[in-house]
């Protein structure tokens, strides 16, 4: 009998990685498919781009019915640039302190210690396609993340031959989000963060993520990314040089839903295993 639960087929870990008691959040997690109905919505096609948010509206995300319009879909622009928008929810019993923790815990790296297998914290968070994430700077995300990663669903068996690329985050502040709005988003629980990459090679991409409390409780988190823009000066930035087709945004909205699911699986019993131990057990 079938439990029905496909899961993928994941890079096996180097005899050195192998070695580390946290190989095991690597290797004892299932990585699985989206949800039945997120494959539905992946294989139905592409969105209307007319019910897509627009680049250059891109905080309209905070005001806008997502319960009327396309919340988990994908698109071309008629720029030719790329859009997508992914709706998730975290019952009442996810922390948001783990995440918190995860960022820093995940990039911290030993001072003078090559990792020609990658980072493997960060490979935990989607074994089919992550290799490599760090500060540039070594210490905090001033000067950006750089990370190395395939977005094809294992599909080239290969993440170290990954597109790197460096997110920047963005202050909104610099962008229109007023101090009043701020301060009335923050009182009504919803959390806006926002960030641009660019990629070695031609390419940017915008993001935003929202997240606010959920009408069945927990928390809703809808993340918008808009493939060919990024952010400069308070202005959003056209890059029409960014290459993008339906299949490249299918296969990141495909990408993005299963890390998510999958670092709701198993951060966690990461967190309770190594938060209070030193940042540099593994």
């Amino acid at each position: 009998m079938t439990t029905g639960h496909d899961t993928y087929k994941v890079p096996e870990l180097s005899e050195e990685e192998q070695k580390k008691p946290l190989a095991r959040f690597y290797t004892d997690y299932p990585l699985h498919l989206p949800s039945p109905l997120e494959r539905q919505l992946l294989e139905g096609g592409p969105i209307n781009s007319a019910n897509a948010i627009p680049a250059e509206d891109w905080l309209s995300l905070v005001d806008r019915n997502i319960y009327e319009l396309p919340a988990y879909g994908y698109c071309m622009m008629p720029d030719g640039s790329g859009f997508y928008i992914q709706y998730s929810t975290t019952d009442e019993t996810w922390d948001p302190a783990w995440r918190r923790w995860y960022g820093p815990w995940m990039n911290y790296k030993k001072e003078g210690v090559d990792y020609p297998d990658g980072n493997l914290r960060y490979k935990i968070w989607m074994p089919a396609d992550h290799f490599d994430h760090e500060y540039v700077n070594g210490k905090d995300a001033a000067e950006g993340i750089r990370s190395v990663e395939t977005l094809d669903l294992g599909a080239s068996g290969d993440p170290r031959q990954g597109m790197p690329s460096i997110n920047h985050d963005i202050d909104l502040r610099d962008y229109g989000l007023t101090e009043e709005r701020q301060a009335a988003l923050t009182a009504a629980g919803i959390r806006l963060t926002a960030v641009w990459e660019e990629f070695d090679g031609p390419g940017h991409h915008l993001v935003l993520r929202m997240s606010r409390p959920g009408p069945l409780g927990g928390t809703e988190n809808i993340n918008c990314e808009w493939i060919g823009w990024w952010a400069k000066d308070g202005q959003i930035v056209r890059d029409e040089d960014t290459p993008v087709n339906e299949t490249y945004l299918k296969n990141v909205l495909a990408h993005n839903t299963v890390e998510r699911a999958h670092l709701v699986q198993v951060l966690p019993d990461l967190y309770a295993e190594y938060h209070d131990q030193p940042i540099d057990a593994d």
